[in-house]
């Protein structure tokens, strides 16, 4: 019994941690907003969509934590410490901003009404023009956002690996490690349905108008969030031609 409150205990810290980290604002919760407010489909699929956004997220990040544990945190850091390496991760992830920043800005938002002005139309359209692959390509970006970026792999090697597994000797072995990661993604798929649900009852505001203008701001803010991997392009690239 005693074993088992220790391990509640650890998995509700290691939760915590795991939502400390999703929760602030960046690319994946501003992709989250974007497309959960997307007043062009139901806002009933639209919730989902963005939360397949998170999961692709929540995906990536196992992704990485599992690499970490497998092939060893030095090896990774080599790699994705490397200048090349990190200068094609940080232009891939540039692309991906860009391309759901522009591509929202140039879309149209508005809600498509019949003559009669019955938002019933509306649905319908948008039940008939929600396919597999859009889901598909939700799930993908909030993937591609996590894998694209390099501070997600030196993050599971450093800072990750330190405050996850410092504190926690009872994870001598890779399983026991693994498990913490899972307790960790834990948290995030918390976060991410908490803040999936909280869009999804904003998104039914009788009132949606103002929800164009949200969606603009959020693709805003992802291509002003293209400065942060410019940045860590234009070092890897100067690293690159200046090797010391």
């Amino acid at each position: 019994m005693m074993f088992i409150m220790e391990i509640i205990i650890i998995w509700i810290s290691v939760a915590i941690l795991g939502i400390t980290l999703a929760a602030p604002l960046g690319p994946v919760n501003v992709e989250m907003i974007k497309q959960t407010l997307n007043k062009t489909i139901n806002h009933k699929y639209a919730w989902i969509a963005g939360f397949l956004t998170g999961v692709g997220a929540m995906s990536g990040d196992f992704i990485v934590a599992t690499t970490a544990l497998t092939i060893g945190g030095e090896i990774l850091t080599n790699v994705f410490s490397n200048p090349a390496v990190k200068l094609c991760l940080f232009l891939v992830n540039i692309v991906i901003l860009g391309y759901l920043g522009l591509s929202t800005l140039l879309r149209n938002n508005e809600p498509q009404f019949n003559n009669t002005g019955n938002s019933n139309n509306l649905d319908q359209s948008s039940e008939m023009n929600v396919s597999k692959i859009f889901w598909v390509k939700r799930y993908v970006t909030g993937l591609s956002l996590v894998l694209s970026s390099p501070w997600s792999y030196l993050w599971w090697v450093s800072a990750g690996t330190i405050i996850l597994f410092s504190d926690f000797m009872v994870a001598p072995d890779f399983y026991s490690r693994m498990a913490i990661v899972i307790m960790f993604l834990s948290g995030i798929l918390l976060w991410t349905l908490f803040f999936s649900f909280l869009l999804a009852i904003i998104g039914r505001s009788p009132n949606p108008v103002y929800f164009k203008w949200i969606t603009k701001g959020a693709a805003i803010i992802l291509l002003l969030l293209i400065i942060i991997p410019a940045i860590g392009a234009w070092e890897s690239l100067v690293e690159l031609l200046n090797p010391t």
